[in-house]
């Protein structure tokens, strides 16, 4: 069974996908590709990684790590700017590799364990993202780096959805409000009203330099 110290996730390890498993898939704009999960707190999971734009790279089921001197497979592997590590949801299935052989290991890495609890005050942002995932996913692919520079212009000052997409009325309403929503993907755009509340034409967005 391979065994590595040097972190280098390409690509995840295949699932042995029991019968009883639920099977969740989801689009990732940030890694361009489908992934496949198992349980509802993976997905919670992967919608904060997905949302963060200090998350740069990640994997979900990268391989197996040592937790508490017991060896299991990690959820996710993370990688930003200054720091990266393997994630283990506490509470979640025991996950089992298609080819146990060809599952690497990684070796002393940093490993969070996370527990069911700490989604708590995540709840309304993940709510909301699983809602704006699907413009970025649908139609990020139409918005161009004219038209998003052209919505970053708008937000000079703090406004909310409607003023903005009011603002942007020249283009295509579904467009306008992606833009909105990649450039809070990208961190050039946020908005504290999604940890408190639901997206609504009401919520406000600000520049992240604001």
């Amino acid at each position: 069974m391979p065994v590595s110290n040097c972190v280098n996730v390409s690509r995840p390890t295949e699932i042995k996908r029991l019968p009883w498993m639920r099977r969740i898939h989801v689009h990732s704009p940030k890694l361009a590709r489908t992934l496949v999960l198992f349980s509802e707190e993976s997905v919670n999971a992967w919608a904060l990684i997905e949302s963060c734009p200090l998350i740069k790279e990640f994997c979900e089921h990268p391989g197996y790590v040592d937790v508490g001197g017991e060896r299991v497979l990690a959820e996710f592997w993370v990688k930003g700017d200054e720091r990266e590590a393997f994630l283990k949801l506490d509470g979640g299935i025991d996950l089992l590799p298609e080819h146990s052989a060809e599952a690497p290991t990684f070796t002393e890495v940093v490993v969070d364990r996370v527990l069911p609890s700490w989604f708590e005050p995540y709840r309304e942002w993940i709510a909301n993202w699983l809602q704006i995932n699907p413009y970025l996913v649908a139609n990020a692919r139409f918005v161009t780096s004219e038209m998003l520079d052209r919505v970053a212009d708008t937000f000079s000052t703090a406004r909310p959805l409607y003023d903005a997409e009011h603002a942007l009325r020249e283009m295509d309403r579904q467009l306008a409000r992606t833009a909105i929503f990649m450039l809070l993907h990208q961190g050039k755009l946020r908005s504290d009203g999604l940890m408190l509340g639901p997206l609504a034409s009401t919520t406000i967005f600000r520049r992240s330099d604001a």
